[in-house]
């Protein structure tokens, strides 16, 4: 359904957080939250005059998720999901993009959720309507000195720039050359590059490492 390591979007500010039925509806419909939020779209319950599901997209206008009419408390109790994208100063562009309620287009999906957070991915992601999650590299070196002592230090980063990071590596490397250390293993390319180095009985491996994602 999502990713488990993307970021998960930043919970809803305001003053309902703490009442217990935002709760309840908060807690009940979880996993079609979890699974907004590594979208990753802030993530909302409306627990007013209507009971809905809503997540923020970055022109402004909005995800109204509901059933057949509001969310019932119980999930059990649905009759499928309903999805509208809403803007609050422009109503020329609402629509209904997703309907598995009974007299649906997609009615043949009912209560699934996965099918429900697919068709939102789909329509943010072709519409460019979500954040976006960018992975950040490191360059890194792990190694033992010639005492059999661990060395392990982060070089450059965390970078949201892979060819900066590449080019960091680079200069890592180079450095390392002109110090008299001796290459004695390299793999990976210019994509994802990983050298072993030797000098006077210590041992280092350079390379570019994975640590983690961030949201802009």
């Amino acid at each position: 359904m999502s990713n488990e390591l993307a970021p998960l979007a930043p919970m809803p500010v305001h003053n309902n957080t703490e009442d217990s039925l935002w709760l309840a509806l908060w807690s009940a419909y979880e996993p079609v939250i979890t699974a907004l939020r590594r979208i990753p779209l802030v993530t909302n319950v409306e627990s007013g005059n209507m009971f809905a599901i809503t997540a923020e997209l970055t022109d402004g206008s909005y995800l109204w998720i509901s059933s057949v009419e509001d969310l019932p408390m119980d999930p059990a109790a649905l009759e499928g999901f309903q999805v509208k994208r809403l803007h609050d100063d422009n109503p020329n562009i609402d629509e209904v993009f997703y309907d598995s309620t009974d007299s649906g287009e997609q009615s043949e999906h009912g209560n699934n959720v996965v099918t429900l957070v697919q068709a939102i991915t789909a329509f943010v992601t072709e519409r460019s309507l979500a954040p976006r999650v960018i992975d950040l590299v490191s360059v890194r070196l792990r190694g033992v000195t010639a005492q059999r002592q661990p060395v392990s230090k982060l070089l450059h980063g965390p970078l949201a720039d892979n060819d900066a990071a590449i080019r960091e590596y680079g200069n890592v490397v180079r450095a390392m050359a002109e110090k008299g250390w001796t290459c004695v293993h390299a793999q990976g390319g210019t994509d994802w590059p990983l050298t072993v180095w030797e000098l006077n009985d210590e041992v280092g491996i350079v390379y570019l490492a994975s640590t983690g994602q961030v949201i802009v």
